[in-house]
């Protein structure tokens, strides 16, 4: 039976599968990938996890692929009902930004022949989307930074970037959920977690969720940090 899925199948391990849209992320592709993965997770028992990416799907098996695989994923993919993103949140989180918490603020407003007010303004006044969530637990990737402001990542990475550090890497635009080595321009910081291991879902936001900063002042990133603490403060999505 000749497919006629727009994904490319590829057997790295004996029980991993990686299915390739030869596509550029778009609303559309997004919302494929999260209703195949969900189809997906729901249909083959024998699959313990699906990682996605911007236009792929890593699929992981509890026993080795079979020669029906491929054939078994293309059929269950023509049988997907076309779908649009519903009920996605909209989250919207407090930045502060400065020289102090975003050190790369003014060398990347330099190679951007801007001002930092400028680069600032621009970084928050749009809505990005959440593509997938990777490289660190609760590190997301975003989708929509003005190509006004994009730039290529640092040649040498910083070897820290402290937890909530907000960057810009390439097209892309992220927060650091912790510690890590890094290679975006930092240019600002959120006082606002991430990533909570204890909770029944340790990352607050989805794959297909909005995501929309807003700049706050050093009392106010002191304020929101006194309450996290405290547990008084939370973002509530729209």
């Amino acid at each position: 039976m000749k497919s006629k899925a727009p994904f490319r199948f590829f057997l790295i391990h004996p029980k991993v599968v990686i299915l390739e849209w030869n596509l550029k992320p778009n609303q559309f592709l997004l919302s494929d990938l999260i209703a195949f993965k969900n189809k997906i997770i729901s249909h083959f028992k024998d699959v313990i996890q699906v990682t996605q990416g911007y236009h792929s799907l890593m699929v992981f098996y509890k026993n080795e692929v079979s020669k029906e695989t491929e054939e078994h994923l293309n059929s269950l993919y023509e049988s997907l009902v076309q779908t649009s993103l519903k009920k996605t949140k909209l989250w919207k989180i407090p930045v502060l930004y400065n020289l102090e918490v975003g050190p790369d603020l003014k060398s990347l407003a330099q190679a951007l022949q801007i001002s930092p007010a400028s680069l600032i303004e621009q970084h928050y006044s749009v809505i990005y989307q959440v593509q997938f969530i990777g490289f660190l637990p609760g590190f997301l990737y975003l989708n929509g930074l003005p190509k006004s402001i994009a730039y290529p990542r640092k040649t040498t990475p910083t070897p820290k970037v402290s937890r909530g550090s907000v960057g810009i890497g390439g097209e892309q635009t992220g927060i650091y959920p912790q510690e890590s080595p890094g290679g975006w321009h930092i240019i600002g910081k959120t006082p606002y977690p991430l990533f909570q291991p204890t909770k029944k879902h340790p990352c607050f936001a989805k794959a297909g969720d909005r995501i929309e900063f807003y700049p706050i002042t050093e009392s106010e990133f002191t304020t929101i940090s006194e309450g996290i603490s405290a547990k008084t403060y939370k973002i509530i999505p729209q």
